[in-house]
């Protein structure tokens, strides 16, 4: 035999060897997804590439809408991420929700940023939809005005003249109620002034215990857009029922808590079943009421 017959012959056993590991390869595989399916499922969603990541959600085989540029609210939205990113970085913005060390910013506002997104573009629908020259905007449970930001800045680039009416207790919550979950000792409203002074001339601060808060607080007397955190059953209730029918048609009102808590979700769920409207739950957690007072 020639040394090239040689070298073919080696060839053909590699070959044939590589194929029959492939078929032996093949039959686990159909092994593995007969006999045990949520195995072999777990194994297809690892090889997936993941494109979101972020707060009980993630996505694999969908492109997140902010990367599509060819809508010019997506490059807005991005770009108000990025400025805030680096306000971060450069103090000019304090997450004290977030503050440990080493904290990694960027790792936190890209896992909020569906969250974000909604919120952003929740106000833009209120925009769209209200025929007024002013609109209200609502936020009660504030915190460091991280979501409050984004909702702003749509009433900017839409540059709508607007008020934003801000809630929050900015202190330590004591309640004997089970449905507190978690404290908040570390909120000050002064640093929440400070992230949000771009907008001073445009923003009510209301700091109180809701529901006593709304007694003698500035309220607005319509509303067109209303964001409900308060992770607390009361406190979400007795919100629904003091702002609900200050709500305008074509309204929204966004709930982060919703898919999060059953309790919250329930009190959420009886409130609107009379209601004129259409409610969505969403992936991320938050669930939307779109208005209709027609």
């Amino acid at each position: 035999m020639s040394e090239v017959e040689r070298i073919l012959t080696a060839k053909e056993k590699k070959t044939k060897k590589k194929s029959l590991m492939s078929i032996f390869f093949k039959k686990i595989k159909n092994l593995i997804r007969l006999k045990f399916p949520k195995l072999y499922k777990i194994k297809l969603e690892l090889k997936k590439n993941q494109t979101f990541y972020g707060w009980g959600m993630s996505t694999y085989s969908t492109c997140p809408p902010w990367n599509n540029e060819n809508i010019i609210e997506n490059k807005i939205f991005s770009s108000i991420h990025e400025e805030l990113l680096s306000q971060l970085k450069e103090k000019k913005f304090y997450l004290t929700q977030f503050y440990y060390e080493d904290v990694d910013y960027k790792k936190i506002l890209d896992e909020l940023q569906w969250r974000h997104y909604i919120v952003f573009n929740s106000v833009l629908h209120s925009l769209n939809f209200s025929g007024e020259e002013e609109i209200n905007i609502v936020e009660c449970g504030v915190c460091d005005g991280l979501t409050a930001n984004f909702a702003m800045k749509a009433c900017e680039f839409k540059r709508k003249r607007f008020v934003s009416y801000l809630y929050d207790a900015w202190a330590e919550l004591k309640s004997s109620e089970e449905d507190l979950r978690f404290k908040y000792a570390y909120l000050d409203v002064e640093t929440t002034k400070y992230n949000l002074k771009y907008f001073s001339k445009n923003t009510v601060y209301n700091k109180g215990f809701i529901p006593d808060i709304f007694i003698n607080a500035k309220n607005p007397k319509k509303i067109n857009w209303l964001h409900i955190d308060l992770n607390s059953n009361n406190a979400t209730l007795k919100t629904l029922e003091f702002f609900y029918n200050k709500i305008m048609h074509n309204g929204v009102i966004l709930f982060d808590d919703y898919g999060t808590f059953d309790g919250t979700r329930k009190i959420i769920d009886t409130f609107f079943k009379d209601k004129k409207g259409h409610f969505i739950s969403l992936p991320t957690g938050q669930g939307i009421f779109y208005k209709n007072n027609m």
